[in-house]
């Protein structure tokens, strides 16, 4: 069955604003590590700790959830099992997965690469990246590609747990057309508890592909909770502010993921007012566009943006580190939008093979 029109840009419009919350998760630090010490504070004061643990910890933690529910749904809605239309999926997944995943991957080695090897930028590096210099070829390899660690583009992990879930695409359909509830039922309750003894897929990645999964085998809309929509909207308002203050306490991680199993619905249930918005909508699809550039190519650009302007800033107040926390993302984003548009206009293939064709 097709994606009707109206969820069709529902679900559109949540690209652009799901990009931006998995940025401002990265952008959550407050100080910055180098060879020669700590630039910025580890303890930051009421305001600036609330603020981004309600937008970096909270709001922006529904986004990869979201992301994978969405990949699932997309994946087997409609879905028929058989080995043309699994082969076909594959094909198509490697271009939209694969090609991007080793494009950038390997970009990012040769960058990190250069600047670990040069006397002007080396001192950028604290040693929590891995020395690429001083690895061994299949080290190198492993950085690229992620196989026993994060990959050297450590946001790309998402990327790597999707081609992971895709390859394992027969065993999810065959569980969700034996036991549907029970294997929903089950991750859910492995994720929530955590208690998953695999590094990949995570069990993030495996609970809400099988959720998005599950709704799209059965032809159940993304959006059947919309009726609930203003209640969801008050209970997950109460959850997030709840949480964002009650970090640190021991009953916070199960409460901050009910926020996110309510937050979801209510992301979905907002954009309805968008696509009644028609300039909104527009813009919202335009910047879609360039979603997929941005999660690339933010990291390590945004850590480099970070460290240079601590180093020169050297913020030492609340409301500098405030004012940086939300610069800094904003610029990246912003350059990157309009870094995408140039090369979009004057290399629009390549952009479109190192992009997934998005």
């Amino acid at each position: 069955m097709p994606l009707d029109a109206k969820s069709s840009d529902r679900l559109g419009s949540l690209r652009f604003p799901l990009i931006v919350g998995v940025v401002f998760i990265h952008a959550y630090a407050t100080e910055v590590r180098l060879s020669g010490g700590t630039v910025g504070t580890a303890q930051p004061a009421f305001l600036l700790d609330f603020l981004r643990n309600l937008l970096s910890q909270g709001i922006a933690r529904i986004a990869v959830p979201t992301f994978f529910l969405m990949s699932g749904y997309f994946f087997f809605l409609g879905f028929s099992w058989s080995v043309q239309a699994y082969k076909s999926k594959l094909l198509s997944r490697g271009r939209t997965l694969l090609i991007p995943y080793v494009f950038w991957n390997f970009c990012g080695l040769m960058a990190i690469w250069t600047a670990q090897s040069l006397p002007a930028t080396r001192p950028f590096f604290s040693g929590s990246m891995p020395d690429i210099p001083s690895l061994g070829a299949w080290e190198r390899i492993d950085a690229m590609i992620g196989w026993t660690r994060l990959p050297i583009l450590y946001q790309f992990w998402f990327i790597r747990d999707l081609m992971v879930l895709v390859l394992l695409a027969p065993l999810v359909y065959g569980a969700l057309r034996l036991l549907p509830g029970a294997t929903i039922a089950a991750v859910i309750i492995a994720w929530f508890f955590e208690v998953w003894p695999l590094k990949m897929p995570t069990i993030e990645a495996l609970a809400f592909f099988l959720i998005g999964a599950g709704c799209g085998l059965s032809g159940r809309s993304l959006f059947a909770l919309d009726r609930l929509g203003f209640l969801i909207s008050i209970v997950y308002l109460i959850i997030l502010v709840s949480d964002t203050l009650s970090k640190g306490a021991p009953f916070n991680p199960y409460l901050h993921k009910a926020g996110i199993l309510v937050g979801i619905p209510c992301a979905l249930f907002l954009t309805q007012l968008v696509v009644d918005r028609p300039r909104l909508k527009e813009t919202l699809s335009r910047l879609g566009r360039s979603s997929f550039f941005v999660f690339a190519a933010h990291e390590p650009l945004m850590t480099g943006v970070r460290k240079i302007a601590y180093t020169r800033l050297v913020p030492s107040t609340e409301w500098s580190v405030l004012a940086l926390y939300f610069a800094i993302p904003s610029i990246v984003i912003l350059l990157l939008v309009l870094l995408h548009t140039v090369l979009s206009l004057l290399f629009p293939r390549l952009v479109s093979v190192i992009t997934g064709g998005r």
